[in-house]
């Protein structure tokens, strides 16, 4: 990214970086403080983002609070009433009031919000979350809604709508039904 580094176009270079009511094109810095202000893209250490927003944010660390990001790519990632289409990171806490499209993590806590899609290699803690689906090795539910959960281990107080079993079968079927209409549609031709 750095390599087209262009400040004619609004790009900014630092050790210390703080926006404030402002934006820029792409940030290369250690420290990025974002206050109601945006980036295009940011690369730093560590980046804090307060009533603000990225397209795409690449960091070791990130607090994103009352914001929103398209991308996140960290290895700690700290999200607070906020928004961001997908986070990956080592170590994920989403929540309170948040709304992330897809999560990929190692260990992931997600707090009062919603998740579409998640992946914790690790451990999935949900707490009075909605995710559509987890895919975990062990979840840890509590008071969460969750439609398709597979995990070695489903731990909590959620009453799991899909359980891996009934996902299987599913799968099976919906997959040999395709593949019948693939084999039609080709006699069709």
């Amino acid at each position: 990214m750095e390599q087209n580094f262009d400040e004619r176009a609004g790009d900014v270079r630092g050790d210390t970086v703080h926006i404030q009511d402002g934006g820029a094109r792409d940030v290369y810095a250690t420290t990025v403080t974002l206050s109601r202000g945006g980036a295009r893209s940011v690369k730093a250490d560590t980046v804090t983002v307060r009533q603000g927003g990225a397209q795409k944010v690449e960091a070791q660390s990130i607090a994103l609070k009352q914001g929103g990001a398209l991308s996140v790519a960290a290895e700690r990632a700290e999200i607070v009433a906020s928004a961001a289409a997908f986070v990956r990171a080592n170590d994920a806490r989403i929540g309170p009031s948040c709304r992330v499209g897809g999560l990929i993590a190692q260990q992931a806590v997600v707090e009062d919000s919603m998740v579409a899609a998640m992946l914790a290699r690790g451990e999935a803690r949900l707490d009075q979350s909605a995710v559509g689906v987890v895919v975990s090795n062990r979840a840890v539910l509590s008071g969460s809604a969750v439609g398709l959960a597979v995990a070695e281990v489903v731990e909590g107080d959620v009453r799991v709508q899909v359980k891996p079993q009934v996902a299987v079968l599913f799968g099976a079927a919906l997959g040999a039904a395709l593949g019948l209409l693939v084999l039609i549609g080709r006699r069709i031709r």
